[in-house]
């Protein structure tokens, strides 16, 4: 797939951490990054990313799945909100400098509401490294989402 992610989600540079959308289909998708040191997260003494920004990573490979489908669709892309995760495991202390790893979504459950729940995984070397339950909502009317919690 060779979508720009500035395309697909309102991230910009340098909190955008994925690398590219490799894969969407309705409802679940796959994004890989190969983590580097000019990464926002990067820590020299975690030698990576620490494992809590794995919670991110999905976050926006969700984000990138939503705008590809939006776009398909002939649509913007909009506004999303992690609302929190559940059963978030890590098995490992940090996303390796140098390393790729490969971020899958799926969409268990969506309400009219825009609430969502997704599974999802981050795979190093086709092994799970890390998993969590991801709840996000995407407001039907962002502006008036704004103004009213924002404004």
């Amino acid at each position: 797939m060779g979508h720009d992610l500035a395309e697909l989600i309102k991230h910009e540079p340098p909190m955008r951490l994925i690398d590219k959308l490799c894969s969407a289909e309705q409802g679940k998708g796959q994004c890989c990054l190969t983590v580097n040191s000019d990464n926002l997260f990067y820590s020299e003494q975690h030698k990576g990313l620490p494992a809590h920004v794995g919670i991110e990573l999905m976050a926006q490979t969700i984000a990138a799945v939503a705008g590809y489908q939006s776009k398909a669709d002939g649509g913007e892309i909009k506004l999303g909100f992690l609302l929190g995760s559940r059963k978030y495991q890590c098995e490992i202390d940090s996303f390796k400098l140098g390393e790729r790893y490969d971020i899958f979504v799926e969409e268990l459950h969506v309400e009219s509401s825009g609430l969502s729940v997704f599974e999802c995984d981050i795979r190093h070397n086709d092994r799970v490294v890390a998993q969590a339950r991801l709840n996000v909502y995407q407001p039907p009317d962002e502006t008036a989402f704004i103004e009213e919690n924002y404004g």
